[in-house]
């Protein structure tokens, strides 16, 4: 029990720590609106990897039981396998967005230039 709470804190601490650095301006514009989330979750899953890269330390060292270990192992595996899908699912979220704003650019200047031979045609017919 005293294991479990010395690893709980030791991920708490490093996420303390390694937030400040991998988080970004809070007065940054934001690309879309899944960029504040994705940013989240990179976030989420950095400090997944970090707390099984300590999970593994703390084993090695002997102070986790072997029970222990893999129990808690396991839990932070589902953990950053869930990140890594939802961070898979806003990418592509994302990707359709930047495809779909891709498709209005096209058609705003698709009708700009029918637009400009319009007007380039009226200014034909009154010369």
């Amino acid at each position: 029990m005293l294991t479990a709470a010395m690893v709980t804190l030791t991920l708490l601490v490093a996420t303390l720590i390694v937030y400040p650095l991998i988080a970004k301006r809070k007065d940054a514009k934001a690309d879309s609106p899944f960029k504040d989330k994705l940013d989240h979750l990179l976030l989420q899953k950095e400090s997944s990897y970090l707390a099984l890269k300590e999970l593994e330390f703390d084993y090695t060292m002997g102070k986790l039981s072997q029970q222990d270990y893999e129990r808690l192992r396991s839990k932070l595996e589902r953990t950053a396998l869930s990140l890594l899908k939802e961070i898979d699912r806003l990418r592509q979220e994302k990707g359709k967005e930047k495809e779909i704003e891709s498709e209005i650019d096209q058609e705003i200047e698709k009708e700009v230039l029918r637009m400009r031979r319009m007007k380039n045609l009226g200014k034909g017919k009154k010369t």
